[in-house]
């Protein structure tokens, strides 16, 4: 069920929202106007708060959902061929997208799509939050609930085994999806969106560096023609992402208020994509310095450093020219050029290009070992 929810919620997230571009929602925007983070509506001093803000709180879920990864064994792995396939089949589900809000009623696509992230919220909230529980409480070693639900048209019952910590985070799982769902308060928002980033990063494996880059280059020519190409082909500063962005109600997205109170319009928004995606390479260089032996490579922190740079500097972009930008056209060189630098800067180059976490990686001849690095430090 959470692998369910989680590739749902990431396959929507790219198909339906501006993932890779992030903006700011100004009241221009209810005009049908989209300006760059930063416009001219936020006092410099404002957008300065929001800038940390979103510096601070996509990295941190980035962290976060990283560290968990390592104790999930349970992954969604990624294949090869659907690395390749990812950019071509988001291309085709948000352009769908795109003509379906431009001849049909959008309010009932986003009442259809409000009740579905809320499902799926609840979801995503109750995983995440279920390890503090247990911290707290314990282990439950007895099932509450032991039974299985029998699904329309799914031909196959779905069991479903609840213990009490499992029912308690489910609870606390409702009321955030129903506060959301009441509300769409910013902080609700982006309480279901942050659990969203950390259940995909935890939960997705993809599968090999190579799957990795692949991915990787395949989204950033996605971002940059998606957000740049159709803006060239529609004119006025518009773009099929932008349009969608505009149209599309849910929760996949971080909003960050300019001023506080919150006022309705003055939003800034970061995509989840720009956190997701990122985040599954990140990831996965964490897990690779872990099996290849503490000490012994240092990739993750260089790939994070990576990361932060790269979307400091989609934020600089953005502030200067005023218009959107596609964050992967900045974050995903920054991740490529440091994590390989970071394998090569302790000897371990080739073993991180042919890992694979189906297999153990394999080291490098010339490569030390963590008993070298022991020894050179005796």
């Amino acid at each position: 069920q959470r692998q369910m929810c989680i590739r749902d919620s990431i396959n929507a997230e790219y198909g339906g929202r501006h993932r890779g571009a992030m903006e700011n929602l100004t009241n221009s925007t209810l005009n049908g106007t989209v300006n760059g983070t930063g416009g001219p509506d936020g006092a410099p001093a404002d957008m300065m708060v929001v800038y940390a803000a979103l510096l601070i709180t996509a990295p941190t879920l980035v962290y976060y959902g990283s560290k968990r990864s390592l104790a999930t064994e349970d992954k969604e792995t990624m294949s090869t061929k659907d690395a390749m396939m990812f950019p071509i089949i988001g291309s085709c589900v948000l352009f769908g997208l795109f003509l379906v809000f431009k001849y049909l009623a959008k309010e009932y696509i986003n009442l259809l799509l409000h009740f579905y992230f809320i499902l799926i919220g609840t979801f995503c909230i109750a995983s995440t939050i279920l390890p503090w529980i247990e911290a707290v409480r314990g282990k439950a070693t007895t099932k509450l609930c032991n039974t299985s639900l029998k699904i329309p048209f799914y031909g196959e019952e779905l069991p479903i085994q609840l213990d009490a910590n499992e029912v308690l985070a489910f609870i606390v799982g409702v009321a955030g999806a129903g506060w959301y769902g009441l509300t769409k308060h910013w902080l609700a928002n982006n309480l279901v969106g942050g659990c969203f980033c950390i259940q995909g990063i935890e939960m997705m494996s993809l599968g090999s560096v190579f799957n990795g880059v692949i991915l990787l280059v395949g989204l950033f020519f996605y971002d940059i023609f998606w957000v740049f190409g159709t803006n060239w082909v529609m004119g006025d500063g518009n773009s099929v992402m932008v349009s969608v962005a505009k149209n599309f109600e849910a929760p996949i997205k971080l909003l960050f208020p300019k001023t506080l109170p919150a006022v309705a319009g003055q939003l800034s928004m970061l995509g989840l994509g720009d956190i997701v995606i990122p985040g599954f390479f990140v990831a996965m260089t964490l897990r690779y310095d872990v099996r290849v032996g503490k000490g012994a490579t240092r990739v993750f922190p260089f790939c994070f450093a990576g990361y932060v740079v790269g979307l400091g500097s989609t934020v600089f972009v953005m502030h200067v020219f005023q218009a959107a930008q596609p964050a992967l056209l900045y974050i995903v060189p920054a991740l490529l050029i440091t994590s390989f630098v970071g394998a090569a800067s302790s000897g371990h180059f080739k073993s991180f290009a042919n890992f694979s976490e189906e297999a153990e990686p394999k080291k490098d001849e010339d490569s030390p070992s963590p008993s070298a690095h022991s020894k050179k430090e005796d």
